[in-house]
């Protein structure tokens, strides 16, 4: 069986051996048609280059020219001109030669270059030369050659042009000569391919199919070995990684796990594949509205991070941030999602602390705020006794000895007043609850109650307390009246305190006007106070404006102070918008400017010159009702309003104020805020419940001077507020602006 196979496979490898002797001898006679088809095209080549060559001579001819007569135009040095004419005479020589004749292509064209070459050498040269040598008669001879040069100029052009067309006429006959050649050389090779077609068809197919197939095996070889690489570094990637990751199947349960999963939570792939993460990671502390939310982007397909608690394999329980990602296939379907878990204990923890911190300094201000509420309140019950009491002292026939011993007394009350409302304040500023109000007031009124109230002692001392207003200060304008007042007191205070002689001056003065975003006017305002007191040694100032700083420890034991004055100044001007600045001189006094800025508007509502002025029989009209628990207070009150010529009517508690109230029509209201059986505020609503329009003007009668208590009294339902300890002057004041109501 195996003989006739040998049989079989001969005549294959017969044809086959004749074919390939065929194709070698047809690719002997190829390759010999092909060397000289080469040849001849490199001849082509060589003699179109020689051609371009002996063009490009006449075309660098006429170039040297051209450069020899910029030379001679811009009468380039001697050397420089000999040089270059040595190389126009090298290019007109090889211009001339015969081998120019394959170029040119005419005899004509031949005799003009070799005229040319002979022109230069006899003629232009020697004159060049002459020119060179003796440049007595430079200009018109330098013309002259110029001509003879542009004439060459234009030869060498002409014959360039000329040579130029004969190349490529030369190049076109040579190429139709090779394009002949080898259309017969295709023609034959045409020959050659029919008659080896038949006997290649079938190797050259199996051929070109075993090579391809061998190309694609060979390329999916190395795609797939491409592809093994990156999911191996992928896969050191994610098991080299910190983070947990889960990867589970559409219904959640988990497929894959990473080596930091397991670290975390000490749970393994092996315990964990098929499983739920909810059903062993969840516990107490987890939050099951976030649960919800988790499992309901992932029902939706939708991207989702959430922080949760979850509890390890150990019970431990950690905050982790999941951020969980569908998984879709090429075709949209959902193939599973993939989760991200990064650890957020430490961070957790801290924003708990941060949280019980906040929460501690909270109850801390809470407290701070209360325990002064409560001193502010207990201090000001009795001073109030002492300053309304000694106040209505001074009012009766006192001997000098007396007098003296009141005024005293009244002037120490008043400081420990201005110490109690520093510390208040300066809690404000300090806790950042300050608020300041926008309201009708008169400048004017401001600074004339600040200088009339340190009247008396700058008199005492001797010191002349000088006010200055400029006409231009508007009459009216809105601020925060009580918080300007108490710059200006604590200023003035201080300019007084330390000026033993010499003079306190204020002044006001408009600075700038311009417009809000409203179009209204704005005027900035210019207060300055200027003493002639003992001053201020220059590298003190940085630090005055610094809480309890004073000047040095000196004034301190002289002139006292709780060195807040000019700390507490500079939040209330900051906290109104303005600037405030101190220049001193040691020795020479002090000068501080506040800059502040407020809305013009046409008329103040009240005239404060008016409430200061009203005489005690304007008043004593009212039907007056003190709410009032303090005996002492009681007194006070009642003392006052008599100087006044009222007679109120007078309650212990709240709820005898309702009744009262409720039997008899009232003007005004006294109203204390802190009172057994039924507070003041409670009082007050209750009036307005069953008053109505017909409800008696209610005055805060209170203790309670902290920042906010003002609003919160007025926000409950009382008209007015008047602070504790109350003074003749603000009890007229309050009665004053009751009045308009009371009229009705």
């Amino acid at each position: 069986m195996s003989r006739p196979s040998r049989h079989v496979r001969w005549p294959g490898i017969l044809v086959g051996g004749l074919g390939l002797v065929l194709l070698a001898l047809s690719c002997v006679v190829a390759s010999d048609l092909a060397t000289t088809s080469r040849s001849l095209q490199d001849e082509v080549v060589r003699t179109e280059g020689l051609v371009l060559s002996n063009v490009r001579t006449l075309g660098q001819t006429q170039r040297e020219l051209l450069r020899l007569q910029h030379l001679l135009d811009i009468d380039a040095p001697d050397d420089e001109v000999r040089l270059q004419a040595g190389f126009v005479s090298q290019r007109t020589q090889e211009s001339a030669l015969s081998y120019q004749q394959v170029t040119l292509g005419a005899d004509s064209l031949m005799a003009t270059a070799r005229r040319n070459e002979a022109a230069w050498r006899e003629e232009v040269l020697p004159a060049l030369n002459g020119l060179l040598l003796d440049r007595r008669d430079s200009a018109r001879t330098r013309a002259q050659i110029e001509e003879r040069i542009q004439g060459l100029e234009r030869s060498y052009n002409v014959l360039a042009s000329l040579g130029e067309t004969n190349r490529r006429e030369q190049v076109a006959t040579t190429n139709e000569t090779a394009t002949d050649l080898s259309g017969d050389l295709r023609r034959l090779l045409l020959m050659l391919g029919v008659l080896l077609a038949a006997a290649l068809a079938s190797s050259a197919t199996g051929a070109v199919l075993f090579l391809r197939a061998d190309r694609r095996r060979s390329d999916a070889v190395r795609e797939l070995r491409s592809l093994n690489d990156d999911l191996a570094f992928y896969s050191r990637v994610v098991e080299a990684t910190d983070s947990p990751l889960i990867a589970s199947d559409p219904t959640g349960r988990i497929t894959w796990v990473n080596e930091a999963f397991t670290r975390s939570t000490g749970w393994r792939l092996e315990e964990v594949r098929d499983r739920r993460p909810g059903e062993f990671l969840l516990g107490p502390a987890t939050d099951r509205p976030t649960v919800r939310r988790l499992l309901g982007a992932m029902e939706n397909r939708e991207p989702v991070r959430v922080e949760i608690a979850i509890y390890t394999h150990d019970g431990e329980q950690r905050w982790v941030t999941t951020d969980v990602s569908p998984l879709l296939g090429a075709d949209g379907e959902l193939e599973g999602f993939f989760a991200v878990q990064t650890d957020i204990t430490e961070r957790h923890e801290a924003e708990l602390l941060l949280v019980e911190a906040r929460r501690a300094a909270e109850e801390t201000a809470r407290q701070k705020a209360s325990f002064l509420a409560t001193m502010s309140h207990e201090i000001r019950t009795p001073l109030n006794a002492v300053l309304g009491l000694t106040d209505l002292l001074l009012l009766t026939d006192l001997d000098g000895e007396q007098r003296d011993y009141v005024e005293t007394a009244h002037r120490s009350g008043s400081h420990l007043l201005a110490l109690i409302n520093d510390v208040l304040v300066y809690s404000s500023l300090e806790s950042g609850r300050l608020e300041h109000a926008e309201e009708p007031f008169s400048m004017a009124g401001v600074l004339g109650e600040t200088v009339a109230m340190f009247g008396p002692e700058a008199e005492v001392k001797g010191v002349a307390l000088r006010l200055h207003l400029a006409p231009d200060v508007p009459a009216a304008l809105r601020g925060d009246e009580v918080r300007l007042r108490q710059v200006l007191v604590n200023l003035v205070g201080n300019a007084l305190k330390f000026t033993e002689s010499g003079s306190v001056s204020v002044e006001t003065t408009v600075v700038r006007r311009s417009e809000d975003a409203d179009g209204r006017p704005v005027c900035e305002l210019l207060t300055t106070v200027t003493d002639t007191g003992i001053g201020i040694p220059g590298w003190r100032i940085p630090d005055l404006f610094q809480s309890f700083v004073r000047g040095d420890a000196s004034t301190t034991r002289e002139y006292g102070g709780t060195g807040l004055g000019l700390a507490i100044s500079r939040g209330l001007v900051e906290a109104m918008g303005g600037t405030i600045e101190l220049e001193s001189e040691l020795g020479r006094g002090t000068r501080v400017s506040v800059r502040t800025a407020h809305r013009a508007i046409g008329a103040p509502e009240s005239d404060p010159a008016a409430l200061v002025a009203a005489e005690p029989d304007d008043s004593c009209q009212l039907s007056v009702l003190v709410a009032e628990d303090d005996a002492v207070n009681r007194k006070v009150v009642v003392g006052m309003l008599a100087r006044l010529g009222i007679v109120p009517s007078v309650v212990g508690n709240g709820r005898d104020a309702v009744d009262l109230v409720e039997r008899v029509d009232f003007d005004v209201v006294l109203m204390d805020v802190e009172m057994p059986v039924m507070d003041g505020v409670s009082a007050v609503r209750r009036i307005r419940d069953s008053q109505g329009e017909r409800r008696p003007h209610v005055i805060a009668l209170t203790a309670n001077a902290l920042t906010g208590d003002r609003e919160r009294f007025i926000e409950a339902g009382m008209d007015d507020y008047v602070s504790k300890p109350v003074t003749l002057e603000s009890l007229t004041a309050a009665l004053v602006r009751a009045r308009p109501r009371s009229s009705v």
